[in-house]
């Protein structure tokens, strides 16, 4: 029996598995989960009836030819001879040839995974309380209603499906690294043994993508299995895998080293896109984890944290975002998707300050769009944070309070005040940055007439002040402190150190508001003098009482930096009054109705109230006389008329008039 040739296999397939993932996932919303394991059973159907792979991944005993039909184990027989009955499909028994032929054959398992693992987020989304949590599901057959299934019944189907996702998972990286060859024996092709391996079907790049996605879904698992250390384990794998992916780049292997413009932009998204799951996504996940190992006492430091980015994990985790402290009460975080929120809030405020920092040593307009990119990225982090625990407060409104209740509801309502104090927090301390920015700039007594503090600087920081006033007055009326015993009353808000500072905060806002509006009165366009005298007076009174509060709060951030700039701008009021009342009194007691120029009036001394014009315009029209030349000149050409001549030039008009009369007088005409 002699062997041919085999067929010269086709080049390696290069599929992007998680961008394909990431393009099916806008079409479907992100948490109905449902809905996306309906999508992946639509597209699972067109997948496996493509024409050139519906042979191999039909499930139809039409096709028991197929290579990768599943042969019966021994002693059972089929138990239909239909065409169309069902047939087992064991995908290792392709070769790779076939594997390379098409990218079907490993979107199949693909999606079979996704499709597995959206149901199991679906049965989680039932046990939180979700669409189907709280009422009857009614079956789609005759519109009979079943039972709530138990939380221990949910948990039991959720971690099924949660093992078929990892099955169809490590199917898809068995697929990638297939060396299976066919050997054409006299017109039969045969299955090939190990010394016969062939080429694997993808290249490396895809084998990497397979690997990355099977270990974050066998970390999903043993998360749901509560095993720590194979769920660190499995998601440092994948957050290394994302990490390599994403420096490796499109053409790091291929010809497409060198390429168009189009590869160079395909280069960058993919970048962006790896980084951002590595970091977003699974970065969360495995500081979870690590918390989880630390809180059972297992010491982190073996081998699956040795590298330098899992120190640094740790060290940006050293906080312990399990517990915040609030108006003096320390709230322990229990939701796991508060905890993983809170997690990306942090790693988000900390490359915001990077940037910031980055920023500061070079200033430009890219490095400024970056930090407000961050910036934004932060707050909507914060309000990720406030939702989650809003949707967790609104499911404790119908349960009878209690001891154990009334605790939780407490917890949410300070990590909702939590929250959102640090988010005004942020947006405060960044207004107050532009108000110094603009009256550095333009303040200081500047020569240049340019960089003075003009009526629209003061205009910008007056507006600003106005924000910070509505913020600083929000913060004073957030939720939370106290104790569980005056939440339950429903007491008022309690006078803690946080509200006096909160109140005493007000007070400097207002007053330095006060002064900035009564400088724009004072500004020769406005000339509202008797107004900026009273707000001047409003504010120096606000800024002495804002002066003894601050003092008495110890334990008020930058407190010396606040007292320092607030005395030196109540000395700067004080210099403002004399100026206004100056200007007040010239107002009152000078004025002048004058319409000279200043160039007819540069010995009068009186001020005129309305503006100065320097000439006039239009020009004032004004009489030219003429030179007596010019009638010398004319009378040389004046004489006396010829009246002897007049009168006999009249007397022959007077003869022609005559003779031409008559009804035959036209024809005598010369």
């Amino acid at each position: 029996m002699t062997s041919a040739p085999p067929p010269s296999a086709p080049p390696p397939l290069r599929i992007y598995l998680h961008s394909t993932l990431h393009r099916s996932h806008p079409t479907n919303t992100q948490t109905d989960h449902t809905a996306y394991a309906s999508y992946c059973t639509r597209r699972l159907h067109r997948l496996r009836h493509h024409t050139t792979v519906k042979r191999d991944l039909l499930h139809l005993r039409l096709y028991k030819s197929s290579a990768g039909t599943k042969p019966l184990p021994d002693g059972h027989v089929e138990k239909s001879k239909s065409k169309h009955a069902y047939r087992a499909i064991d995908m290792s028994r392709f070769p790779s040839e076939v594997l390379a032929s098409h990218e079907n054959y490993f979107l199949e398992p693909l999606y079979c995974a996704e499709r597995a693992w959206a149901q199991a987020m679906a049965i989680k989304d039932v046990e939180r309380g979700g669409r189907l949590g709280e009422e009857e599901a009614t079956t789609a057959g005759g519109g009979e209603k079943k039972k709530k299934k138990s939380s221990s019944r949910l948990r039991s189907d959720r971690l099924k499906r949660m093992k078929k996702a990892v099955a169809y998972a490590e199917i898809l990286e068995g697929l990638t690294v297939c060396t299976k060859s066919v050997v054409v024996v006299e017109g039969k092709e045969e299955d090939g043994g190990e010394e016969n391996a062939a080429d694997m079907p993808v290249d490396e790049y895809t084998r990497m993508e397979a690997k990355a996605y099977a270990s974050w879904m066998r970390g999903n698992l043993a998360m749901e299995r509560e095993d720590w250390k194979t769920a660190c384990e499995e998601y440092q794998t994948a957050f290394t895998l994302c990490e390599t992916i994403a420096k490796s780049g499109i053409g790091s292997d291929g010809d497409d080293a060198v390429g168009t413009d189009v590869d160079k932009v395909a280069q960058l998204e993919l970048l962006d896109f790896f980084t951002t799951r590595a970091n977003n996504v699974i970065a969360p996940l495995l500081r979870y984890c690590m918390y989880e190992l630390q809180e059972r006492g297992v010491s982190t430091n073996e081998s699956i944290l040795n590298t330098n980015l899992q120190t640094s994990m740790l060290e940006a985790s050293g906080s312990n975002t399990s517990n915040i402290v609030f108006r003096d009460n320390s709230i322990v975080v229990e939701s796991k998707e508060l905890k993983m929120a809170l997690l990306k809030v942090q790693d988000a405020k900390k490359e915001w300050e990077d940037d910031k920092n980055n920023n500061n040593n070079n200033n430009n307009n890219a490095s400024n769009n970056a930090e407000d990119s961050k910036f934004m990225d932060l707050l909507s982090g914060y309000d990720d944070v406030i939702s989650l625990a809003t949707q967790e407060s609104k499911q404790l409104v119908t349960l009878k309070s209690g001891p154990a209740v009334n605790a939780k509801k407490f917890q949410l309502v300070n990590i909702v005040g939590y929250c959102k104090y640090q988010k005004l927090k942020l947006v405060m301390e960044r207004n107050e940055d532009m108000v110094n920015g603009i009256l550095k700039r333009h303040g200081g007594g500047s020569k240049n007439r340019k960089k003075e503090l003009t009526l629209k600087h003061l205009e910008e920081v007056t507006h600003l002040y106005d924000a910070l006033l509505q913020d600083a007055q929000a913060i004073a009326s957030l939720p939370g402190g106290g104790s569980v015993d005056d939440f339950v009353d429903g007491s008022s808000s309690v006078e803690d150190e946080f509200l006096l500072e909160a109140k005493a905060n007000i007070l400097r806002l207002r007053s330095l508001r006060c002064y900035y509006l009564a400088r724009m009165h004072a500004s020769p366009l406005v000339g509202k003098y008797s107004h900026a005298v009273a707000l001047l007076d409003q504010a120096e009174s606000l800024a002495r009482e804002a002066l003894e509060e601050i003092g008495a709060c110890d334990l008020m951030e930058r407190r010396d930096e606040i007292l320092e700039r607030l005395s030196n701008v109540v000395e700067e009021m004080k210099g403002e009054k004399c100026r206004v009342f100056a200007m007040a009194y010239l107002s009152a007691n000078y004025s002048s109705n004058t319409s000279l120029p200043l160039l007819q009036r540069l010995h009068d001394y009186d001020i005129p109230a309305t503006p100065t014009y320097i000439a006039d315009v239009p020009p004032k029209l004004e009489p030219i006389a003429c030179k007596p030349s010019f009638f010398d000149v004319a009378l040389n050409y004046v004489a006396d008329y010829p009246m002897e001549d007049l009168e006999r030039v009249l007397e022959m008009q007077g003869e022609k008039a005559t003779g031409s009369s008559g009804l035959l007088g036209w024809f005598r005409r010369g």
